[in-house]
């Protein structure tokens, strides 16, 4: 695994915020691919990148200034920066003026600690969850459009998605509402 959405635990906004005081935000991400970071960092149409590297143990940071324009001298490093053990490359994501969050880049060898713990999920659970991701609940005059959109595609029965949905519900994987949540990203992506 790769990207996973986190909920902002205590551990991880106090590290965010020893590189980044002000997020206020609650989007975050963990990266921990091991593929080198671009780490290049400009304003360009509305949107940039910010980044900062965090000792763990000792909460040093080392904020990246602007790079990556010939005005700036070019990027820092042009193949990427692999993120060393023991350290995170945190990245603040601004898109035509809109806050992105925050993408945790870390080792995945030190990855372990921050990853939340797996969720088993069965396939009427996992179905539920995929069109409640891809649907809205109500669409053309159709109320519960995600299961008429499931039972059409995957043929699950009524029955079988109100049972996994009210599973879902309980275990936190969807809200009350029945919007899912990151904990049912997570488990829809594993």
């Amino acid at each position: 695994m790769s990207i996973i959405h986190l909920e902002p635990t205590k551990q991880i906004t106090d590290i965010v915020h020893v590189a980044f005081p002000r997020y206020n935000g609650r989007k975050y991400r963990i990266d921990n691919s091991g593929r080198p970071v671009n780490i290049t960092s400009y304003w360009s149409h509305g949107s940039r990148d910010y980044f900062a590297v965090v000792n763990l143990e000792t909460r040093k940071v080392l904020p990246v200034p602007q790079n990556g324009t010939v005005f700036d001298g070019g990027p820092i490093f042009s193949d990427g920066l692999t993120v060393p053990s023991g350290y995170v490359i945190i990245e603040h994501s601004i898109a035509m003026g809109k806050d992105f969050g925050i993408t945790i880049y870390i080792d995945p060898d030190t990855a372990i600690k921050f990853l939340p713990d797996p969720v088993k999920i069965n396939d009427n659970e996992r179905i539920v969850l995929e069109f409640t991701k891809q649907y809205k609940n109500t669409y053309a005059g159709i109320k519960n459009y995600r299961f008429y959109e499931a039972s059409k595609k995957v043929g699950i029965s009524l029955n079988d998605w109100n049972i996994a949905s009210d599973t879902l519900k309980t275990a936190k994987l969807l809200n009350k509402a029945g919007t899912i949540t990151t904990t049912g990203r997570n488990a829809l992506e594993n």
